[in-house]
């Protein structure tokens, strides 16, 4: 029994350090490398184009558009001659041309981003993010990826801002003063604001911040009144369920609810409100008073609201079974799957309750002057990196924006918050040739967004074979031996990155 017994405990130490080897070898061996961008054109002619005016909500019919050196540098009738030889000519054949696309709460949150997001953002014409910060410490590598982006190299959008540095997640035990100090660093960066943060600290860094010219941005504090967090100058809120938490008579004891929870290791003696008892408890001059606060602060919201969709229709099998999870890596499908299984103890009335709320609330801010921005919490379940901004619009357009109003928020607006409304964000003349070529017009129907013939990104120029390939290439990375290789790394990432030590490392 003995010698049995010593049998099988060497079979299981050789099972594990053959384990061991497998995984060390995994980790090591490179994944396929990134795209890198089409070669640039120096002078680029659209010609017979309608442009989609994302400012005035109309079409300019039978347009041409010069594009030299990644710049627009003249619009004219269309058919009329340019003097210039040599240039790129892309036949509009009628078709709708418009800015390309902003997604402002993304989440490259990988090191594989390069090889499993960003070619399907470009593939969908969102050439612009606001990178909110990911599951892992990948501040310095996302610096490298701008600047390659930038630099005509890497496939993948602009990363126009990003949160290089958080406070208020479960982690956080920073030195605000420090992280103020380290986001002024980066002109291109600034700190997301987590829900945990409480008043005296969030005070402390708003004042800080705003000596140091650093905005910060994020989730609205659970446990602070909005109004007071707006009034301190955050420049934006996340998420759809600011207004219904916020305007409800339960509202402050929700907040009260939190501070303990969040002041005594997750316990609190105050009792939490329901989602039905804060529908059921709406206020308006709550609403009203939130609303003008954002409105004078020139605080914009970013309500995600296919987050709130994925809760109430996470128990229909169908949505669950969506066909771009072929372009999802195995271990966040896991996880998404986990959290599917959680929302079950849900009543899925409760959640399309919720969800419908937050709709018809944006829809109310948006007609009082909140400015809203598109925006689809990537790598949240079920929301796809670039193929889920189309979604949001539409869902926007449910809220009770126009399209023009919805188009805005994901082109115009984006650029108005970065204060680049000259360079980027419509198709004029001066500003950057990042365009899209629809083959149906947008203000007619907000899901012709996905109608993508071609785009026009840094001089460079993509036709569908080429967006096809950007997806097929993501496809690729996330399946067979490939999706193995993407999924040990993301683990071993998750382990060494992904705690209290390594998140406030520095601080």
């Amino acid at each position: 029994m003995h010698s049995a017994f010593k049998h099988i405990g060497l079979g299981i130490i050789g099972i594990l350090v053959t384990g061991v080897l497998v995984v060390t070898a995994l980790y090591f061996t490179p994944l396929t490398p990134p795209l890198v961008q089409n070669e640039k054109q120096e002078l680029i002619i659209i010609d017979n184009v309608n442009i989609v005016d994302v400012i005035g909500g109309t079409i300019l019919e039978d347009k041409q558009v010069v594009i030299e050196a990644g710049i627009i540098t003249d619009i004219r009738k269309a058919g009329t001659r340019f003097t210039k030889g040599g240039g790129y000519m892309v036949a509009g054949n009628n078709k709708y041309l418009m800015p390309g696309l902003w997604d402002m709460h993304s989440h490259l949150a990988f090191n594989e981003a390069p090889q499993i997001s960003m070619p399907l953002y470009i593939a969908n014409g969102i050439l612009y993010l606001r990178d909110m910060q990911g599951i892992m410490n990948i501040a310095a590598k996302r610096r490298l990826w701008a600047e390659s982006i930038n630099s005509h190299e890497l496939l993948g959008p602009r990363i126009v801002g990003s949160a290089d540095h958080i406070v208020g997640d479960n982690y956080d035990r920073r030195d605000v003063e420090k992280v103020v100090l380290k986001t002024s660093e980066n002109p291109n960066a600034f700190i997301k604001i987590y829900s945990q943060i409480k008043e005296p600290r969030f005070l402390k860094l708003a004042k800080l911040a705003e000596q140091n010219h650093v905005e910060f941005a994020g989730h609205y504090p659970l446990s602070i009144d909005p109004i007071l967090a707006s009034n301190a100058g955050q420049r934006s809120f996340e998420h759809a369920h600011l207004f219904i938490d916020n305007a409800s008579t339960k509202a402050p004891l929700l907040r009260q609810y939190y501070y303990e929870r969040f002041s005594n290791n997750g316990v609190s003696k105050t009792h939490q409100p329901t989602k039905i008892e804060i529908i059921n408890s709406f206020e308006q001059q709550k609403f009203n008073l939130l609303v003008a606060a954002m409105v004078q602060n020139d605080t914009y919201f970013v309500p995600t609201h296919i987050t709130k969709r994925y809760e109430a229709f996470s128990n229909d099998n169908k949505f669950l079974s969506d066909a771009k999870l072929k372009y999802i890596p195995f271990m966040v499908q896991n996880l998404w799957a986990d959290d599917a299984k959680g929302m079950k103890a849900y009543s899925a009335s409760t959640l399309n309750q919720y969800y419908l709320r937050g709709l018809e609330l944006t829809g109310q801010a948006h007609r009082q002057g909140v400015k809203i921005l598109a925006g689809t919490d990537t790598y949240d379940p079920y929301s796809f990196p670039g193929f889920s901004l189309h979604a949001e619009l539409e869902q926007l357009t449910k809220a009770g924006l126009s399209n023009a109003e919805a188009l805005a928020s994901a082109t115009i607006l984006p650029a108005t918050y970065f204060q680049k409304q000259l360079k980027m964000g419509s198709v004029d003349i001066g500003k950057i040739g990042d365009v899209i070529l629809l083959d149906k017009n947008p203000l007619a129907n907000i899901q012709n967004t996905k109608s993508i013939k071609m785009l026009i990104f840094d001089g460079a120029v993509y036709d569908e074979h080429d967006l096809i390939r950007q997806k097929d290439y993501v496809e690729t990375n996330v399946s067979g031996v490939n999706n193995l290789l993407v999924t040990v790394k993301m683990i071993v990432a998750m382990f060494q990155d992904n705690t209290p030590e390594a998140r406030n490392a520095g601080y």
